[in-house]
C-alpha cells in the first residue's frame, strides 16, 4: 500500500515558498509530481530521507538532492525516515507530543508589536567602576614608560 503526501519543493540554495508537489510511495517506488507534471520516479532503495528541522526533510532521490516540507512532517518522517537515524527515530515523537498538547504553527508572516533588548542600557550604566578605570590607566602608562626607557637603554 502506498502514501502520499503533499508538500512545497526546494533545489539545494534555492529560497521562497518553494513548488507545489507530492511525494508518493507505490509498492517499491517514490514517484515525485508538481500538479500534472512527472518530475520522476526512483526505486525505494535510491531514496534517503533525512529531516533537517522545522518540519523539513532532505530527500535524496538518484543521487539528487531536494528539500522537501509536507503538509504533515510527523507523518511523513514516520513513513519515509530511515528508523536506525538517531534524529529521526527522534522527530517523530516529539512532533506527537506537541500536536497533542494543542501546538500549532506560528504565523510566518507576523510581525512583532516590539522589540525590546536582551539588556537595558541606562546612561551612567558602567561596565568598569571609575576606580578600575583610573586603575587600567595609570598601570598602562607606567607600563609605556618602562617600554620606551629599555628600547633607548638597549
Amino acid at each position: 500500500m502506498g502514501s502520499a503526501f503533499a508538500g512545497t519543493l526546494l533545489l539545494p540554495g534555492e529560497q521562497g515558498p518553494g513548488l507545489d508537489a507530492v511525494l508518493e510511495t507505490i509498492e517499491d517506488e517514490v514517484m515525485l509530481t508538481a500538479g500534472s507534471e512527472h518530475l520522476g520516479s526512483w526505486a525505494h532503495d535510491e531514496c534517503r530521507v533525512t529531516p533537517v528541522g522545522e518540519g523539513s526533510f532532505k530527500v535524496v532521490l538518484g543521487g539528487e538532492m531536494v528539500l522537501f516540507t509536507p503538509e504533515t512532517p510527523a507523518q511523513f518522517a514516520e513513513a519515509m525516515t530511515d528508523p536506525s537515524d538517531e534524529f529521526a527515530a527522534t522527530a517523530s515523537p516529539l512532533a506527537e507530543r506537541i500536536a497533542a498538547q494543542g501546538g500549532h504553527k506560528a504565523d510566518p508572516d507576523a510581525k512583532p508589536d516590539k522589540i525590546m533588548p536582551l539588556i537595558s542600557v541606562a546612561k551612567g550604566d558602567e561596565i568598569f567602576g571609575r576606580t578600575v578605570v583610573t586603575m587600567i590607566i595609570a598601570v598602562s602608562s607606567v607600563l609605556i614608560v618602562a617600554l620606551l626607557v629599555l628600547s633607548r637603554g638597549l
